[in-house]
């Protein structure tokens, strides 16, 4: 019996154990849920629920894509460089790549409308006037100027990273390469008045124009052969006619764009582990970004773009493009289908606090701006365009509060990082360019001028006289 009366105390008191156990562990479900609930009502940051890296997919900026025949080489980088700030590849010699990409406005100008050839000055601050050669009008460029800053990470067609990713506002080159060979035949960004002919004449010799100046300066004949061993040996073997040609060209100034790349943003450092990064406000922001404000639908990834193309309705302004006078219809520009009509890039969202103005216009001056006009349904919205073009989540209004907007401004401002840990040289104008000129204003820069009036005449680098 005393036995039985043991093994009965122990079951007993083994059973209430288990019932205060099963007590216990409601009463901890039941705190939670409170807790959960507490901190939705409150605003408090949402990781303290759930770990949003797993639950949004956050990615930072995977290893940089280099095209088989363009691989990192010192020596080319530093080549690319030195072309990207000297205006001797404009052609009237007064402007060049790093005036409306400078390092000043994170590789790009601050604008509205990028401002090339004839201008004097930087950023907000430029002029521009007339040819110096024909006396014509110089005009603004029709679209706003995007960074370069992780240019390297651009999409291609399949949605993947790519070294011939999706270029322009509208899509119609591919890769840095590509690129590279384009703003130089544009008669507003580089090429000016300086070649005769009309506009398709001009432009089919301005590339050309271009590589002559360069062969006739013997540092840059000596600096492409360093940065291209490889075609300086078939020059000497006979087999290639000089190192500097259109292919050597492009990758020099691809090679030194591609190595501009920000991965120590606030967001960088939050995904890589460091909870500390972002304040409350930025984590509700981010919450806010992929739930309630829908910019997760489009603006998503390590570069947060799909780099597709939608018409997002934004009101036009500016001197517009071809297809309709006035007016700029997007990816149709390039593609000349209906189709592709008012259809523009979805841009990268990191950097984007240090690059206002907004949009393919630069129509908003601030992420508040911008905010409200997709709050609002697309609302103030281009004339022609119509609800029906629209993705269902750009037409639709958000219904925003205003601590939500705030805090999602707040998330994209984590997204800044100028380039904290390039090395210094890559976010500096270099003192001298190979041509002799001054960098980025070249026969406009103020001492120049002054120089030459004092002198009575044009000052002309030792290769042009």
């Amino acid at each position: 019996m005393k036995s039985v009366n043991l093994d009965n105390s122990i079951q007993s008191s083994s059973a209430a154990r288990n019932v205060r156990i099963v007590i216990m562990a409601l009463l901890a479900a039941l705190m939670l849920l409170a807790l959960v609930g507490c901190a939705d009502d409150l605003g408090l940051p949402p990781d303290s629920v759930s770990d949003l890296r797993n639950r949004f997919d956050l990615q930072v900026l995977p290893p940089t894509p280099y095209p088989p025949d363009n691989q990192p080489r010192q020596e080319r980088i530093a080549l690319g460089r030195l072309l990207f700030y000297d205006p001797v590849i404009s052609g009237e010699m007064d402007v060049s790549c790093g005036t409306c990409h400078h390092p000043s406005f994170a590789f790009a100008d601050r604008r509205q409308f990028g401002a090339g050839v004839s201008g004097v000055g930087l950023g907000p601050d430029r002029i521009l006037s007339a040819s110096a050669l024909t006396g014509h009008t110089i005009q603004n460029e029709p679209r706003n100027t995007q960074t370069i800053f992780n240019t390297a990470f651009n999409m291609n067609d399949s949605g993947e990273i790519s070294h011939r990713g999706f270029m322009f506002w509208d899509g119609r080159v591919r890769g840095l390469e590509e690129q590279a060979s384009k703003p130089i035949t544009s008669r507003v960004e580089m090429r000016g008045d300086a070649y005769p002919g009309d506009e398709a004449a001009a432009t089919a010799v301005a590339l050309d124009s271009v590589l002559a100046r360069l062969r006739a300066i013997p540092e840059y004949e000596t600096r492409f052969r360093m940065a291209f061993p490889q075609e300086a040996q078939q020059v000497d073997n006979g087999s290639r006619s000089s190192t500097i040609d259109s292919s050597t060209y492009v990758r020099a100034i691809a090679a030194f764009e591609r190595e501009l790349v920000t991965r120590n943003s606030a967001y960088d450092r939050y995904v890589m582990g460091d909870d500390d990064a972002l304040t409350e406000q930025q984590l509700m922001g981010l919450e806010l970004f992929f739930t309630k404000a829908k910019c997760g639908e489009c603006h998503s990834g390590p570069m947060f773009s799909d780099f597709g193309f939608e018409p997002i309705g934004v009101p036009q302004e500016g001197t517009g493009k071809s297809v309709i006078v006035g007016d700029d219809t997007g990816r149709e520009e390039f593609t000349h289908d209906p189709a592709d009509r008012y259809a523009f890039r979805t841009p990268t969202l990191r950097n984007i606090e240090l690059t206002p103005p907004y949009m393919h216009d630069g129509v908003f001056e601030s992420l508040e701006e911008v905010l409200e006009f997709y709050d609002d349904g697309a609302l103030p919205r281009h004339p022609a365009i119509t609800a029906d073009m629209l993705a269902d989540e750009v037409r639709e209004p958000l219904n925003l509060e205003e601590e939500e907007i705030d805090a999602i401004v707040a998330f994209l401002k984590a997204l800044t990082d100028d380039g904290s840990l390039l090395p210094l040289y890559l976010r500096e104008v270099p003192a001298t360019v190979p041509s002799g000129l001054p960098p980025l204003f070249g026969v406009k820069d103020i001492g120049y001028v002054a120089l030459s009036a004092s002198s009575g005449k044009a000052l002309k680098p030792e290769w042009l006289e």
